[in-house]
């Protein structure tokens, strides 16, 4: 009897060991549900969001900033630039002048005031926002001027202004240079300023006491005189003539002592030209002696030696 006992104790135990092992698979199943649940959850809204931005990007990305230009007077212009998405930056520029740029600064409405300068000029905008997003403007605008810029005959430049309110000073430039600053202080003025040699753009800014600026662009054909240097030899016996010009020299004309019959006349080449003239005894040697560059401005000089 107790070995019948004893033999069936063994299965008893082995079937409650097989029912725990169920309950395991069971948790562990639920538990990877549960996670692959979530997952699932995960995954469709991450999607959902995606699709959301993507489409929203391409929206905003089909969208380019619009540009606005009012005409407050005669001389003034507002830009106004609204853009759907942030403004990265605004350049504007007249012709093919400097260019001038703006920020955006993550701001979607910008304004700005532009002077018109005198003359005929074009105006040029280019607006980009931060999807790259582009749109450009470009007109031309006319604006007479108070200024004037004229060749003088000794080949100086003379900027004259003439209008109704105070100037405060004046600027001027030789290309892209640094400018030189006048002060003016009238409503009047008058500026004679040497011009560079060869073909140069000149631009003339007037100031008044508001601060408006008046702007005149030009080119300019720099010219200079001529230049005559005059020395004499160690025993006073001969003139020692030297003329010079960067531009070239054309001709020279020499009268002694007033007399027409003491005339001599010469046609020049290149930018320097070394010559002598005798002085004679009993003589006041009046010397008077005219020279012409290639563009056609002349010099002249007088001089006199007495033996």
């Amino acid at each position: 009897m107790n070995q019948i006992l004893s033999t069936g104790m063994p299965s008893h135990k082995g079937k409650t060991k097989n029912n725990k092992g169920a309950a395991d698979i069971r948790s562990v199943a639920k538990f990877f549900s549960v996670v692959l649940l979530f997952f699932g959850i995960f995954m469709i809204g991450t999607s959902s969001y995606a699709l959301y931005k993507s489409m929203g990007q391409e929206i905003t990305a089909n969208s380019i900033p619009t540009i606005t230009v009012e005409k407050v007077d005669e001389s003034t212009l507002t830009l106004k630039v609204i853009g759907e998405n942030d403004i990265d930056k605004i350049v504007y520029y007249w012709n093919n002048e400097q260019q001038n740029t703006i920020n955006g600064d993550g701001k979607k409405y910008i304004e700005q005031q532009i002077y018109i300068p005198t003359g005929s000029n074009i105006l040029n905008i280019e607006v980009t926002d931060i999807l790259g997003g582009k749109n450009t403007y470009s007109e031309q605008y006319d604006l007479d001027s108070n200024i004037q810029i004229e060749a003088l005959d000794n080949g100086n430049i003379n900027i004259k202004y003439d209008g109704d309110k105070q100037i405060a000073y004046m600027t001027y430039r030789w290309d892209e240079e640094d400018e030189t600053t006048v002060d003016i202080n009238n409503t009047s003025f008058s500026q004679e300023i040497q011009p560079r040699r060869g073909l140069h753009t000149l631009t003339v800014v007037i100031v008044d006491v508001d601060n408006k600026t008046e702007t005149k662009v030009q080119e300019v054909e720099g010219v200079a005189e001529p230049k005559i240097d005059i020395t004499t030899n160690e025993d006073y016996t001969k003139y020692i003539v030297t003329l010079t010009d960067e531009v070239g020299l054309e001709d020279v004309t020499i009268v002694m002592n007033e007399d027409p019959n003491q005339t001599v006349y010469q046609e020049l080449s290149g930018t320097e030209f070394t010559f002598t003239i005798n002085i004679s005894e009993n003589s006041d040697n009046i010397m008077d002696i005219t020279v012409t560059n290639a563009s056609g401005i002349q010099a002249s000089r007088r001089t006199k030696c007495t033996k």
